[in-house]
């Protein structure tokens, strides 16, 4: 038993050095580049998480320029790595601007910043200079002079909650939030329903059965903007079909059905982060105008008979004011949930009648719906 357990091991002591020494062998050199994608950024923007890692020739403590076309971003070090994921600390930004999640950049593999006896000008805290057996130590590339990288104990506590938020390392891409730039155009389905059954008695004259039922639902196609430093990358714009039928019984015996298809455009104004994220909530609100076409089809329910119904046409305009929660996966599908104040306007040319009936319709709804960005 104990032959096995010295074998097992030494086999696992083998495996170890040889990836450390896999590691050490397939490190990017200096000034080797690398296209890489930042996955999530704090809200400081001085820690990231990158879908490049280990197997990609990045190692703890390796120092970057990330740079695009028009020239460098920022500047920082490894201090976490896993065989596909990396996190940075930032020590250096130039443009901020320029940086946020699902971003593509280029980083390329620098020496670390030259070090300094001056405490102001330390990128970590050396009121301790007691090395302790968690601290990380590289020598610097093409320098026999070891120096003391920002490791996870040198972060500061801002930057560890951060850090922490991020998640596990190895957690799929599909489960950390982003912004997919690509999906800009959403289609989407609303619709608040409700079906009741009605019973009227009226005493001695007998009873009969009607209906209260609400069906209304919307469709659209709803535009975003790749804009994420103007105030357009905020806003959207769709334009919506909506269709209700409605029906209600009075007490009398009256049975009211009142139908409605409209069609209009809005906007929405999306809070927070962008709103092409996935994997997270985005607040919105926004409102919506709209004409369309409406009809009342009144009939008189009794006991004994029913009277031939008499429907009144005429044309409708609304306007919407809404606030509610998006929702969308990496893959396109998401949902939506709002709460909108409605008012239709409706207007009737009546027969053998000189003047227009007008109709107002008005109230808070509950909206449900599903969407697909593409």
């Amino acid at each position: 038993m104990g032959i096995k357990k010295s074998l097992l091991s030494k086999m696992i002591l083998g495996l170890l050095g040889f990836q450390i020494l896999n590691s050490s062998l397939w490190a990017l050199e200096i000034d080797e580049k690398l296209t890489t994608r930042f996955l999530k950024i704090s809200r400081t923007k001085k820690t990231i998480l990158l879908n490049r890692g280990l197997e990609d020739g990045l190692v703890v403590g390796d120092h970057a320029k990330f740079f695009l076309t028009a020239g460098v971003i920022a500047r920082g070090v490894v201090v976490k790595a896993s065989p596909t994921r990396s996190i940075w600390s930032i020590y250096r930004i130039i443009d901020d601007s320029s940086m946020y999640p699902d971003r593509v950049v280029n980083i390329k593999i620098t020496r670390p910043l030259e070090t300094t006896e001056d405490p102001s000008r330390s990128l970590y805290d050396n009121s301790n200079s007691t090395m302790t057996a968690g601290t990380e130590v590289m020598t610097m590339r093409g320098d026999s002079a070891p120096a003391r990288v920002r490791t996870m104990d040198d972060l500061s506590a801002e930057d560890q909650r951060e850090l922490g938020a991020m998640g596990s390392l190895d957690q799929e891409a599909y489960s950390i939030s982003g912004v997919n730039t690509e999906r800009t155009i959403e289609a989407f389905g609303l619709i608040q329903f409700s079906s009741l059954s009605t019973s009227v008695d009226e005493g001695g004259e007998g009873d009969y059965t009607g209906g209260d039922s609400t069906i209304d639902f919307s469709i659209g196609v709803e535009k975003y903007f790749n804009s994420p430093q103007s105030f357009l990358g905020k806003m959207s714009f769709f334009g919506i079909i909506h269709s209700g039928n409605y029906t209600t019984t009075s007490i009398q015996g009256s049975q009211v059905t009142s139908s409605v298809f409209e069609y209009g455009i809005g906007a929405h104004y999306h809070f927070g982060g962008s709103p092409l994220s996935y994997n997270k909530f985005i607040p919105f609100a926004g409102g919506s105008i709209g004409i369309g076409s409406v009809s009342d089809d009144v009939q008189v329910l009794t006991a004994n008979s029913t009277t031939p119904s008499s429907t009144e046409e005429g044309t409708s305009s609304f306007i919407s004011v809404a606030a509610g929660l998006k929702y969308f996966t990496r893959a396109g599908f998401g949902a939506r949930v709002l709460i909108d104040y409605y008012q239709r306007s409706e207007t009737y040319e009546i027969e053998n009648s000189d003047e227009n009936f007008a109709k107002t319709v008005a109230g808070p709804r509950i909206l449900l719906g599903l969407a697909y960005r593409f």
